[in-house]
């Protein structure tokens, strides 16, 4: 087959593909990122209450950190669902709109006559993604479901505290949130490609539950009554501090490795005594063991030593970076990983690179609330000017370039009104 040509310029493989999202926090949003980095107009519909993520610490250039990361490159419309012209408004945008991504609690859109069966009759081309926490049919369906509840509930947390040895705990990153919404893109996206040769929507009904067994890789054995730990049991690779004070993490269970250290390192007499001979050995006096590469590792100046003292060797020993190291390094440079949102503000980039395909947020930009009322209505519904003046003097339209200073100050209701609308 002979070489494709480069097109004199790249494409946005999604360019012309109008979404609506009415989404909020982390699984909705990190989906309707991916599809606008991908050329989607992503217009993010937001209450006048504001996605509690504007107000969540750090605030950076004037925004959440985690709002600027995972909403950038869309536009934005403020609109207050509680006025009847609100949500006309709302359905207004939908009718024009290739996709829909919400993350309400089932039965919400419902409420207000958009429920996702009537929406499909209406628009029968329209692609309709729901997130939430056990999918929208079931026994579990109304169940509260923010991440670290469904992080408990589905398994994983019950395994990384049993592996690690220690009560389950919770975990830095959303990963029920996170996984959910990477799946509801390549939902949409398949959704999108069924639509291209059946002119047929879909309707995507993404549960946080599934796409953590999914994403769990020890999942299939743990069901069948078989421990997760006895596949790759990579929470059991160890982290050694240097002279320099800078951690390195060693490839591989540290019973295994150990002759390796102990020749190259070198660590005097380890492999002449009893207690480190054999793998057994050394499982039996593996607190005697570490104490002994905790002590022979401190010794050497850094990683660069450490290198070259295993040269030769099939020993894997990298440097624990910060992400503020990685986004310093060579490697994010030359990759282009990060995009500058703001003049101090800069969110990862968009991991996908293609030859013929541009992908990344428009313009970098984040939108305050409201900030393209006007913009998109024009675009979208050919409003003028006058009638979306009247619509804000209404209250119905809503907007604030100025941003919730502090997490005290902005609405909290999701995290402690169990009849809140959204998860």
């Amino acid at each position: 087959m002979p070489e494709a040509t480069p097109s004199a310029s790249p494409d946005r493989p999604l360019a012309g593909i109008k979404v609506v999202d009415c989404t909020r926090v982390l699984s909705g949003p990190i989906c309707s990122r991916m599809l606008a980095d991908m050329g989607a107009d992503v217009v993010k519909i937001e209450a006048p209450e504001s996605d509690i993520l504007r107000s969540t610490p750090p605030i950076v250039g004037g925004f959440g950190s985690m709002f600027a990361q995972y909403n950038v490159g869309k536009r934005n419309v403020s609109i207050d669902l509680k006025h009847d012209e609100g949500s006309g408004v709302l359905a207004a945008l939908i009718a024009e709109a290739d996709v829909l991504v919400e993350n309400f609690r089932p039965g919400v859109l419902g409420r207000l006559g958009l429920a996702p069966e009537t929406l499909r009759k209406r628009h029968p081309e329209l692609i309709i993604c729901s997130i939430t926490g056990w999918g929208q049919d079931g026994p579990w369906a109304t169940k509260p479901a923010y991440a670290p509840m469904v992080q408990a509930e589905a398994g994983t947390l019950a395994l990384s505290g049993r592996l690690k040895g220690d009560r389950p705990r919770g975990d830095i990153m959303q990963h029920a949130d996170l996984y959910a919404g990477m799946m509801a893109s390549q939902g949409i996206l398949a959704a999108l490609f069924h639509r291209s040769r059946t002119g047929s929507g879909q309707h995507v009904d993404v549960a946080m539950g599934e796409a953590l067994l999914y994403v769990n890789e020890h999942a299939s054995a743990e069901i069948a009554g078989y421990a997760g730990s006895q596949g790759f049991p990579t929470w059991c690779f160890e982290s050694f501090k240097l002279a320099d004070g800078r951690f390195v993490h060693v490839m591989g269970l540290p019973e295994s490795i150990f002759p390796l250290l102990a020749a190259m390192v070198p660590i005097p007499g380890a492999l002449e005594d009893p207690r480190f001979a054999t793998l057994e050995a050394r499982q039996e006096h593996h607190e005697e063991m570490m104490a002994l590469l905790d002590e022979a590792l401190a010794s050497v100046p850094n990683h660069a030593t450490l290198q070259k003292l295993l040269e030769g060797s099939p020993a894997i020993v990298v440097p624990v970076r910060t992400t503020e190291e990685l986004a310093a390094s060579d490697w994010a440079s030359e990759r282009n990983a990060l995009t500058k949102a703001r003049p101090n503000l800069a969110v990862p980039t968009a991991p996908w690179r293609s030859r013929d395909l541009k992908v990344g947020a428009h313009s970098g930009g984040i939108a305050y609330r409201g900030e393209h009322n006007a913009a998109v209505l024009e675009d979208w519904l050919g409003r003028d000017a006058e009638e979306c003046a009247r619509l804000e003097d209404a209250g119905i339209l809503q907007s604030s370039p100025e941003e919730p200073p502090t997490l005290e100050q902005a609405p909290r209701t999701a995290f402690r009104d169990e009849g809140s609308d959204s998860k």
